[in-house]
């Protein structure tokens, strides 16, 4: 019997977590919630139930948006995104994310990408995951240095 890798598990529970979403959607470097995602879509096709749309952002194969992240706000906005998945370099006991750095701001001693509407979409859709494959104290923090999309 061959071992059970962690991401493995992490994929079969992203899974169990998206059952009964329409569209799920999924950032292009989130290759752990994309593959749940797409787990649970095989598992529907196989018992002939209705497959979760599914827009992985960057994927030309696995996304019905022909204009990114626009589109994306505009479904999320109409209601037509169920699901989505946010990460970020730190995230706090309520819920806050950050995804512009560490330190302090602008003079940030560690710069991520950005928020990129995620402020948005954590209003707008009804279930955002927070998903990060690293659990250590440098990412789950007492408080975040710059919110880029609040929690509770």
């Amino acid at each position: 019997m061959s071992r059970i890798l962690p991401r493995e598990v992490l994929i079969v529970t992203i899974a169990r977590l998206l059952d009964g979403v329409r569209h799920v959607a999924v950032g292009a470097s989130s290759p752990i919630p994309a593959a749940g995602a797409m787990l649970l879509r095989a598992i529907k096709a196989r018992a002939g139930a209705p497959e979760p749309r599914l827009s992985i952002l960057g994927s030309v194969e696995h996304n019905f948006f022909t204009n990114g992240s626009a589109e994306l706000f505009d479904c999320a906005g109409q209601g037509r995104i169920d699901a989505f998945f946010l990460g970020g370099g730190q995230i706090d006991g309520h819920g806050n994310v950050n995804l512009v750095g560490a330190g302090d701001y602008p003079r940030s001693r560690v710069r991520w990408p950005g928020s990129f509407g995620s402020s948005y979409l954590y209003f707008v859709v009804p279930r955002v995951i927070l998903f990060r494959e690293e659990h250590s104290p440098r990412v789950f923090i007492d408080k975040v240095d710059f919110v880029s999309a609040p929690g509770v």
